[in-house]
């Protein structure tokens, strides 16, 4: 499962609950009390989101600056309230690998990650960045609540550090290019040492092809991608396009995940071509 995905789970009713009459169609059906407050109750726990508690949580009680905390505490609070917003320690850990093969030899890095969810996947890829001063992390979220966790999470995380966050608000139907503008002409970006997408995988590729037709990787930039295995048929052709032997410019591994649950992420790295 996803951690934006929520399932509701009960155990089987016992016989001879009390019943009540439930519309359904116009015509009057029987039902047990108990599954007719579920259904009516199970929009709205769905609908519910504990982002700004979780953040609340983190900032409450993890030391300022403490990104390793920080983390900690974020799968900690999601795993104990079953919330599933966690990459959990295995994706973190290969976020954090995939930044690091993607450094330049020396000087500040640039990282984009698209699809920050609440911040943990974010403060990984931050690990890697502790000891290149004046790095950058972009991250774009649809979900304005996650977003707003990312922040508090983030900035907490990393007081004191010489890292810059820049945040966005980004939908599945708004313009990568324009992005990819903006941060040209605002804040003098012009290349992506390391990408993490783990927003909607059916933009993967399109992406991914934005983000290289504008020259914004540079040989030895990686690209982290999650849900290889759980999302296995709606990433089909991005990983046919990122396969070594594709020879479309990129080296791919696949590394497999086992906790929260069994997933698989690949990294590309960039090593350029003639065509895509």
């Amino acid at each position: 499962l996803g951690r934006s995905e929520v399932i509701l789970v009960r155990t089987a009713l016992a016989p001879r609950r009390p019943m009540a009459r439930l519309l359904c169609g116009g015509a009057a059906v029987l039902a047990p009390l108990p599954l007719l407050l579920l259904l009516l109750l199970a929009p709205r726990a769905a609908s519910q989101d504990a982002s700004p508690q979780l953040a609340h949580h983190i900032v409450a009680n993890t030391p300022a600056g403490n990104i390793r905390a920080a983390l900690d505490a974020f799968v900690a609070f999601s795993e104990s309230h079953g919330l599933g917003m966690h990459l959990g320690k295995e994706k973190g850990d290969l976020i954090e690998v995939s930044v690091g093969h993607g450094l330049p030899e020396s000087g500040p890095a640039v990282v984009f990650e698209m699809g920050c969810h609440a911040g943990d996947g974010t403060l990984s890829a931050m690990g890697a960045l502790k000891e290149r001063t004046g790095s950058t992390v972009i991250s774009t979220e649809e979900n304005k609540k996650w977003l707003e966790a990312t922040k508090r999470v983030v900035g907490h995380a990393t007081t004191g550090m010489d890292i810059k966050f820049l945040p966005f608000s980004f939908g599945a139907d708004e313009d990568l290019d324009l992005l990819l503008d903006t941060l040209q002409t605002k804040h003098g970006i012009t290349h992506f040492d390391s990408v993490i997408f783990d927003h909607d995988e059916h933009l993967f590729l399109t992406h991914l092809k934005i983000v290289v037709g504008r020259g914004f990787l540079r040989p030895g930039s990686t690209v982290y991608v999650d849900n290889v295995k759980r999302k296995g048929k709606q990433l089909r052709k991005y990983m046919e396009f990122v396969n070594t032997k594709a020879k479309k410019g990129f080296e791919t591994e696949i590394r497999h995940i086992s906790k929260p649950y069994p997933d698989a992420v690949a990294i590309s790295t960039w090593w350029g071509a003639s065509e895509l």
